[in-house]
């Protein structure tokens, strides 16, 4: 971010909102931007919702539970508050404003002005977001431009989800993928917490600050998009670097990224305002009890020459990241040892699950290797197609690699062990990732334990 700002978004915070909603009001209707049909191929981004500013991009938002009388909101990045950048640990609530932005239709035409009389949270601290509040509400937004507003995302992100970053600003989409989770990123004086990382190929640029970060399948906000490293150096402006849960820094020159949203609807009151008071409030400044917003790492440490954090999966669902219910204690597929293990897929319908954990590999070990157990059972009664599959992949600045394929043909009634040659990645961070898809129809479990990066 440079005085004309750093025009990638950064994350996203919320606080308190100027005004209730009418509890007998209408629920808002046709506002969500709909949604990609179930089981279609996903289609690339477009412009709708977004908002071109002076200076950056910007958003037409709603919370999950908005309604047609609610004002309407404009989501862009604290670094793009018209007051100039909030300094580490400020957060600004309720003070008044004049900002204006042209709303585009989906082609990235114009279809009328529109202007804030409030902003309702901004900060730096955390995440990096500015909430407007808009001068009509979204039904008198709605039939004066016909614009209608994205969705916050109540739930957090899982990796490998497909999205796209519209620029109001550029007038211009970038469609891209969740590549992972970043425990901290820090930037000058300002640090961010469980950060989106964008895939290789997905290089934002200058101007594209607060823009917001849509799935392409469920068309609703899951980030907003912050910034970006320039020149390779290590946590000064413009260029910020990574910090996992052990303090350990890495830089990775030209990668993007952006900030969770989904913090703004743990604040909500049941009059769709923001309460910083409100138990489980994630956002900064909250003066409720405030839960950890990213997993927090094993508290012992992984055994001698792996440098896995949680291996084995026994300390439940930290360490990793995952789609929902992969990390499991059931009894109904048993763990090669103790009580959990990872179980991809089994469901019998279309499904994708994924697994992943990002370790620095050091670049004075002679030796690295992945290595976990796998029990694959299935449904399916082929022996010739493979309908159902698990991606093992090694994912690091240069791009995605997969290391092996396994499917519904492979199955096996007792775990196997396999490993693979990690030696190539010495001296980078690299993410240890499991992609399993499934059709619709017959299930396959992909089910895996002992996992290891081991160096020597």
């Amino acid at each position: 971010m440079t005085t004309q700002f750093r025009h990638r978004a950064r994350r996203l915070l919320c606080a308190v909102a100027g005004t209730a909603a009418i509890a007998a009001a209408a629920p808002l209707t046709a506002t969500a931007v709909p949604a990609v049909p179930a089981g279609s191929a996903l289609a690339a981004g477009d412009l709708a919702s977004s908002i071109a500013l002076s200076n950056c991009s910007a958003s037409l938002v709603r919370f999950p539970s908005s309604l047609g009388t609610d004002r309407a909101m404009m989501l862009t990045n604290g670094h793009c508050y018209e007051g100039g950048m909030p300094s580490a640990g400020q957060v600004i609530t309720n003070r008044s404003s004049t900002r204006s932005g042209t709303l585009l239709n989906a082609s990235g035409n114009s279809m009328g002005t529109v202007r804030a009389d409030l902003v309702m949270y901004a900060t730096m601290t955390g995440t990096d977001i500015t909430l407007y509040r808009l001068n009509e509400t979204f039904d008198a937004l709605r039939t004066r431009t016909g614009g209608v507003p994205l969705t916050i995302s109540a739930n957090h992100p899982a990796d490998g989800t497909s999205m796209y970053i519209p620029s109001g600003y550029w007038k211009q989409v970038w469609n891209c993928t969740v590549n992972g989770f970043v425990y901290e990123l820090r930037e000058a004086s300002w640090t961010f917490k469980d950060s989106i990382r964008y895939d290789a190929n997905c290089d934002t640029t200058h101007g594209t600050s607060g823009s917001p970060i849509v799935n392409s399948s469920t068309r609703e906000v899951i980030g907003i998009n912050n910034t970006g490293n320039d020149n390779g150096e290590q946590c000064t402006l413009d260029n910020p670097c990574e910090v996992d849960a052990n303090g350990n820094i890495t830089v990775h020159q030209g990668q993007s990224y952006g900030h969770q949203t989904y913090w703004i609807t743990t604040c909500l009151s049941s009059t769709n305002t923001i309460d910083l008071t409100k138990a489980g409030c994630m956002l900064a400044g909250a003066t409720g009890p405030t839960p950890t917003p990213t997993p927090t790492p094993t508290p012992t440490p992984p055994p001698s020459g792996n440098l896995l954090q949680n291996p084995g999966f026994e300390s439940g669902n930290v360490s990793w990241t995952s789609t929902s219910g992969v990390i499991d204690n059931s009894s109904s597929k048993p763990a090669h040892s103790g009580s959990w293990k990872a179980w991809l897929d089994g469901y019998g319908s279309s499904h994708t699950d994924s697994l992943s954990q990002s370790v620095a590999i050091p670049s004075t070990i002679s030796t690295a290797a992945l290595s976990f157990w796998i029990r694959i059972d299935t449904g399916e009664t082929t022996s010739s197609i493979a309908y159902d599959t698990l991606k093992v992949q090694v994912v690091d600045r240069t791009g995605t690699t997969t290391l092996a394929t396994y499917s519904n043909l492979n199955k096996n009634t007792t775990y196997t062990q396999k490993s693979f040659d990690l030696s190539a990645y010495k001296g980078r961070t690299v993410t240890v990732k499991f992609v399993g898809v499934e059709d619709s129809s017959l299930q396959t479990s992909f089910v895996i334990d002992d996992t290891a990066v081991a160096v020597g």
